[in-house]
């Protein structure tokens, strides 16, 4: 696995569980990753964008207010300015649906939930290093 330098890694998570949020960013930070947070799917594109630079690695739950991690995929997928950023899906949806669904849709990977904090930070530099992660936990 090519190591990866997470001090130049720069991260956006789209997640409405205060818990689920909670994790994620401080795992990020912890490990180096320079992290911004949204609570909707709303925004997310003109967010990213305004990240300077924009985020190599976007989390998106698949479960949010008023729209869906399929559709935020979408907007980011349809924006050249996000063209290189890998989205993740991250949901506690039935892994059996949801993984294969992800991957017609387009994610990059997957990781269920609830989030281990003891395998999250490998499978954060897995992905990143062009690895396929597609885990239920």
């Amino acid at each position: 696995m090519a190591e990866v330098d997470l001090t130049k890694t720069h991260a956006l998570v789209v997640e409405d569980d205060a818990g689920g949020m909670a994790i994620i960013g401080v795992m990020l930070r912890y490990m180096g990753v320079d992290t911004l947070m949204n609570t909707t799917g709303e925004g997310v594109v003109e967010l990213a964008c305004a990240m300077k630079p924009h985020p190599s690695i976007i989390f998106v739950d698949i479960n949010l207010p008023k729209t869906n991690g399929y559709e935020v995929l979408k907007q980011i997928r349809a924006e050249p300015l996000l063209k290189n950023a890998l989205v993740v899906a991250v949901t506690a949806q039935d892994a059996d649906t949801e993984i294969p669904r992800c991957k017609a849709a387009g994610f990059d990977a997957f990781i269920g939930k609830p989030i281990s904090r003891s395998r999250f930070p490998r499978q954060v530099r897995r992905i990143l290093a062009g690895e396929a992660v597609w885990e239920t936990y």
